[in-house]
């Protein structure tokens, strides 16, 4: 997940797919879901945020650190 501005002010999030398609039409929670996944990311914790698609609508549902990679 990427932020900027429009994320502090609830805009939108910029997430990456699985097959690493840029995804920026979801918008930031304004719920305490919300509030946490800008504080994670403020912290510099790379995310992964599932996203819930139903009736032509998404929704970030929750969120959580991603894996690190093994160097």
């Amino acid at each position: 997940m990427n932020t900027n501005d429009e994320v502090k002010g609830r805009g939108f999030l910029s997430l990456m797919t699985e097959d690493g398609t840029m995804k920026e039409d979801v918008k930031v929670p304004d719920s305490e879901i919300g509030d946490k996944i800008i504080a994670d990311f403020e912290q510099g914790l790379e995310l992964m945020v599932t996203v819930v698609s139903a009736m032509g609508e998404e929704h970030a549902m929750s969120h959580k650190e991603a894996p690190k990679g093994n160097n």
